[in-house]
C-alpha cells in the first residue's frame, strides 16, 4: 500500500499585489486621500495593538512580509525618520517618492454600423 504526500499549494500574493524585497527602501502610499495618511498596526510587547498614521511620501523599509491570500499581501515596515514600525497594506507602498499621476482614460471606440437588413442580434425574422 502506497501512500500519497497531501498536495500543498504554495500561498501566493495576489495578481494585484506588487511583491517587494526584505531591504527595499519604499515611500506610503495613499494619493486618494493625502490628509488621512495610511494606518501603520503595531503590537506592543504587552499585546496591546496601536494603530499610527503615515501621510503619504514618507520613506520606509521593508523588515518582512505576510502573504494573506485573497486579503492581501502586508508588509512589516520601519519608518525611517519617524523610528516607528509595524505593518502596512502592500497597496500602501509605491517606489517613488511622488505618486504618479492618474492615467487618462481613452474615449471607447465608436460602435460599428448595424447590418444593411435592417435587423439587430437577437431579433427574429
Amino acid at each position: 500500500m502506497s501512500f500519497m504526500r497531501p498536495r500543498s499549494l504554495p500561498i501566493r500574493p495576489s495578481r494585484k499585489d506588487t511583491v517587494w524585497p526584505v531591504g527595499s527602501r519604499l515611500y506610503v502610499n495613499c494619493a486618494s486621500d493625502e490628509n488621512r495618511g495610511v494606518g501603520l498596526t503595531a503590537t506592543a510587547d504587552d499585546g496591546s495593538v496601536h494603530v499610527m498614521s503615515l501621510t503619504d511620501g514618507i520613506e520606509v523599509e521593508v523588515r518582512a512580509w505576510r502573504p494573506r491570500g485573497a486579503a492581501g499581501t502586508r508588509y512589516c515596515v520601519s519608518a525611517c525618520a519617524e523610528g516607528v514600525s509595524g505593518w502596512l497594506a502592500s497597496g500602501a507602498l509605491r517606489a517613488t517618492r511622488v505618486a504618479a499621476p492618474p492615467a487618462e482614460r481613452q474615449p471607447a471606440p465608436p460602435l460599428a454600423p448595424q447590418a444593411a437588413h435592417g435587423r439587430r442580434f437577437g431579433e427574429g425574422r
